[in-house]
């Protein structure tokens, strides 16, 4: 008998592990073209810029009073002022309030032995924490009145966000282009972003 449960015992560990060993092999495989797809972003936004006298860049970090450090994965500085775009990058549906600190993905599907869900700080948060230090900097350099925005764009097609409110800060697939070509993104605010530049660089 104890053979038997030995057995059994040892093919459901095995089995255990497998599935274990799937689920990772897939969230990796997720988290590769995730990554992947951030790049398309990065690469409208550098399309656009020429023409509009943009200035882009990549993984921007600002610091608050109190010591914390906020960082979002562009930054658009132009005449209209400054956008501050943090991805919504990882499969899945992302579930939460608006207010919410952290939000929910579920991955995967409910009858599916892959599906994760996982916590992840909110991306709205994320961006309103590095505008909140953004504005701190500029008028720490004396630079004022200048329109500091933020959005979260969708980086793929497997994305689904169900999070109450965040309609109008989130940008569906594709729809980027079309959100950067309104008018308040062309106009000329007189924004200085030579100075900005120098004011993120420590000069």
């Amino acid at each position: 008998m104890n053979n038997w449960q030995d057995i059994f015992f040892g093919c459901f560990m095995a089995l255990t592990l497998a599935v274990i060993l799937y689920a990772l092999w897939k969230a990796n495989i997720r988290n590769k073209h995730s990554e992947k797809t951030k790049k398309e972003i990065s690469r409208t936004l550098r399309s656009m810029a020429p023409l509009r006298e943009w200035k882009v860049l990549e993984q921007v970090t600002a610091t608050d009073r109190k010591g914390k450090d906020h960082t979002v994965d562009h930054l658009v500085i132009g005449p209209f002022g400054v956008l501050a775009l943090t991805d919504i990058h990882r499969r899945g549906g992302y579930y939460g309030e608006l207010r919410d600190e952290e939000w929910v993905i579920s991955t995967g599907g409910e009858n599916q032995v892959e599906t994760l869900r996982v916590k992840i700080p909110s991306p709205v948060k994320n961006n309103e924490g590095f505008v909140a230090a953004f504005r701190e900097l500029l008028t720490a350099g004396k630079v004022y009145n200048i329109p500091v925005e933020a959005l979260c764009p969708i980086t793929q097609t497997q994305v689904e966000v169900f999070v109450t409110g965040a309609q109008s800060q989130v940008v569906e697939p594709k729809r980027l282009r079309e959100v950067l070509s309104r008018q308040k993104y062309q106009k000329d605010n007189g924004v200085d972003t030579e100075k900005i530049l120098a004011l993120l660089s420590g000069e």
